[in-house]
């Protein structure tokens, strides 16, 4: 553990000293560390691409006679509220295409091995000679690309599923639009309409 102080300079000697096998066992951790941070930003994904998406309904926990800012706060407690495999039932039955939700429960299988089984095989830093350490890098690393392809696909499934509309900008990202503002200006309209006949 370092001290919460350790500088640039402090870090370098450290690593310095180091043996090769411990070097091995620091970059596996930095590993494991960057794959806990995209286990994280791919669920915040989905729970944000979930709030944000009016055709994601939690009507029977949520209730329908709440105004929208409390639906939305509601909404968005309960999704931050839910575990990953949760997630993936609502959109289940919101009936995405089965191939998405397949994608999706690989994701969550990939990631239940990481919190859940990783040391079950006995993959402790300490224990682990250099060979060890890089193999168990190359599985962190392989979990990251995964994790990071997932939460750019949310979009993509998304938008199949009619959820979003996705605007492609020059560089490769995209623009995601709440496909039910449609819904709302199309009611506002038949009542504009009701109202003039």
């Amino acid at each position: 553990m370092f001290k919460t102080a350790v500088g640039k300079k402090e870090l370098s000697a450290i690593i310095e000293s180091m043996s090769d096998l411990d070097v091995a066992r620091f970059l596996y951790c930095q590993e494991m560390a960057g794959a806990y941070l995209a286990v994280g930003k791919f669920e915040s994904m989905l729970i944000s691409a979930m709030h944000m998406c009016d055709r994601v309904k939690l009507q029977k926990a949520l209730g329908p006679d709440q105004g929208a800012w409390e639906r939305s706060v509601a909404k968005r407690a309960l999704l931050e509220g839910s575990t990953l495999g949760s997630l993936i039932k609502i959109l289940e039955r919101l009936e995405i295409d089965d191939a998405d939700t397949a994608y999706l429960k690989w994701i969550k299988e990939k990631r239940d091995y990481f919190v859940h089984r990783l040391f079950h095989e006995g993959a402790w830093p300490g224990e682990l000679d250099e060979l060890g350490c890089r193999l168990m890098r190359r599985r962190l690393v392989a979990l990251q690309l995964w994790l990071e392809r997932g939460e750019r696909n949310i979009w993509l499934i998304f938008e199949r599923a009619g959820f979003v509309e996705l605007n492609r900008l020059s560089d490769g990202s995209f623009l995601a639009m709440n496909m039910a503002i449609y819904d709302a200006v199309q009611g506002d309209v038949a009542r504009t309409k009701g109202d003039v006949g």
